[in-house]
């Protein structure tokens, strides 16, 4: 039986699982406890710590671009599924720099807001979210993998739409040349539809 790395996103816990592990009985799955490794060497070492046998892996939000990591570290791993977090696009069609940099001065204050009420442990990894492009994780990567983009918003996102809609567009231009799968979910798709997220990553990972 495969082993499974099973990768939480920022904030959460391993029991954002805890309804997708049931659903892949072809694979025997490990969730560990990303909480307080705030660097992705820290996370990476973590990993190997658990002395896996060449495990796949699927990860959600930032868990999604550590896997890719792990990948690139790991050029023999069997397959990674992101889960949505593929980094910042080159491009935002449809909208001007100007608009583009609006938006970004406007989501910085709410996010700057958000960060006075987490955890420092938290808090710490938006510069891991804000730092990586979609070309920084995935140029050069020969693993397979499978990018999985949110085709709809979340509440949070609603007001700013024409923003997560363009990136969403941008995110896709630039994984031309990936796999890439358009999911009818949000970015919390994750615990919105477990059923659909398991059936499409075990056929991907099993197909290799």
């Amino acid at each position: 039986m495969r082993d499974l790395l099973l990768l939480h996103g920022a904030g959460d816990s391993p029991a954002a699982w805890d309804e997708f592990i049931p659903l892949m009985p072809d694979f025997r799955c490990v969730a560990p406890d990303l909480t307080g490794l705030t660097t992705w060497e820290a996370m990476l070492d973590h990993l190997e710590s658990l002395d896996l046998d060449n495990p796949a892996i699927v990860g959600h939000s930032l868990g999604g671009a550590l896997g890719i990591k792990w990948a690139h570290r790991h050029p023999e791993c069997p397959g990674v599924v992101n889960l949505d977090w593929h980094g910042h696009p080159s491009t935002y069609p449809g909208l001007t720099d100007a608009e583009v940099g609006s938006w970004k001065a406007k989501l910085k204050e709410v996010f700057d807001e958000m960060a006075k009420q987490m955890p420092p442990e938290h808090a710490a990894l938006r510069a891991l979210i804000d730092n990586d492009s979609v070309h920084d994780l995935y140029d050069g990567l020969t693993a397979r993998h499978l990018a999985v983009v949110a085709n709809q918003l979340t509440a949070a996102q609603e007001p700013f739409a024409d923003y997560y809609n363009a990136m969403r567009e941008g995110i896709i231009a630039d994984l031309s040349g990936h796999q890439v799968v358009r999911f009818e979910g949000s970015h919390a798709m994750q615990r919105q539809h477990p059923q659909q997220l398991a059936s499409l990553s075990a056929r991907f990972l099993l197909e290799g």
